[in-house]
């Protein structure tokens, strides 16, 4: 009877600890199985671009960076960026890191919320400004090894800080609004803070696609100095800077920054491949230095007097690909002239004006080809600056056409 009943009690506690065993496996499971799921819900990406580049002469200035002083053939890594993505619906992180031979940085970060059925999505941190389409061009996709001028000088570094709101329930119709410390991606250094709205079209037809939108970029920069510059033509007909009133324009005083946008693109497939067009115009005011029409890009106040300039700008692309082959033609011409108010006769003509205020056209052929993780770039760029006879630097163009060789690789 005693080994009977032993024998229950054994049993008994065999069926519980497996029946413990199995609830824990259970749990255990269900732990791996949520772990699963937000390891899903993380995806890392990226590419790099090491290039080739020779230029006509050494130490040229160059949209992508300029060359050294004893520089005409350079090795370099012009990206290297890595993506780390989490999305949960309504719910999106990203970070982005920019990893060259110059150094690792922060390229991109933010956060956004989207609110599906109000077709309104909001994000904040660090990420691109929603101008024209250059700017917001993603530039894995790029065709070319750079943006336009324009976008390099006027919206450097791609991104600046701030937060946007995006509106997206009136198909086709996209809108974006956005205000932004207009520093670029440094910390902020005054309370002025930068607008930017853009209202854009996607539509499909057929075989086609068109887009295009319009933007405008409304913003100051502060004064560094209580001395501010605008050109005025005088009695000789000569454009010169003039010193503005220092009692309306003091240190501290906002600087106006405008720029209007237009751009448009169209794709179209047929039996000799698809074909691209594009055209981007941009006009403004720009302030800036006596020396460089650059957009801030510092985390402290400058310390110079302030040079305000209308300027436009213009950029074409013309891509084609080659019947139903890999290989893609491309053709991009673009001019950006940061002072429309200026002849060449007025450069350098004892009147303040000097190389800055330069016109500049950029004429670029090459090709790409596409492979799944690849693409293979030949590129040469004519560029071209105005010519003034009292500037000797600029009395003839310079010797600055840049071929560039690069690979592109992603993951």
């Amino acid at each position: 009877m005693k080994s009977k009943l032993v024998f229950l009690v054994l049993v008994h506690w065999f069926f519980q600890i497996h029946a413990q065993d199995a609830q824990n496996l259970d749990s255990l499971v269900n732990i791996q199985q949520k772990e699963i799921k937000n390891i899903n819900k993380v995806k890392i990406s990226g590419y790099f671009q090491p290039e080739f580049q020779w230029a006509q002469s050494k130490g040229i200035k160059y949209p992508g960076g300029d060359f050294g002083s004893a520089v005409d053939k350079r090795f370099s890594v012009r990206r290297a960026r890595i993506k780390i993505a989490y999305h949960s619906d309504p719910y999106e992180l990203v970070l982005v890191t920019e990893n060259t031979e110059k150094g690792i940085s922060l390229h991109d970060v933010y956060g956004s919320y989207t609110m599906e059925q109000v077709g309104l999505k909001y994000t904040a941190g660090i990420f691109p400004r929603p101008f024209g389409f250059e700017q917001s061009y993603s530039t894995l996709n790029h065709e070319g090894p750079e943006r336009a001028r324009f976008s390099t000088t006027m919206l450097p570094a791609e991104a600046d800080l701030g937060i946007k709101v995006n509106y997206f329930k009136l198909k086709p119709f996209n809108f974006e609004f956005g205000v932004y410390n207009g520093n670029a991606t440094v910390a902020d250094f005054d309370s002025y803070k930068d607008l930017v709205a853009r209202i854009s079209i996607d539509k499909k037809i057929k075989a086609s696609k068109l887009s295009g939108g319009i933007s405008y970029y409304h913003g100051k920069v502060i004064q560094g100095t209580a001395y501010q510059y605008k050109t005025v033509r005088g009695q000789n007909d000569l454009l010169a800077f003039v010193l503005q009133d220092t009692l309306e324009n003091q240190k501290g005083s906002g600087v106006l920054r405008q720029y209007y946008g237009a751009d448009i693109q169209y794709t179209v497939k047929s039996s000799l491949g698809a074909t691209t067009l594009r055209a981007e115009w941009i006009n403004g005011t720009q302030p800036a230095s006596a020396s460089t029409s650059d957009s801030p890009r510092s985390g402290t106040v400058a310390n110079y007097d302030t040079y305000s300039r209308k300027f436009n700008s213009l950029c074409t692309y013309f891509l084609q690909y080659i019947g139903k082959t890999n290989l893609q033609l491309i053709v991009k011409y673009d001019w950006y002239d940061p002072n429309t108010d200026a002849k060449a006769n007025d450069i350098g003509n004892n009147n303040k004006l000097n190389a800055t205020d330069i016109k500049y056209n950029t004429l670029g052929l090459g090709f790409n080809y596409y492979l799944s993780n690849m693409k293979i770039m030949f590129y040469y760029e004519f560029i071209q600056n105005e010519k003034t006879p009292h500037l000797n630097a600029y009395s003839e163009d310079l010797k600055d056409n840049v071929l560039t060789l690069r690979t592109q690789f992603k993951f």
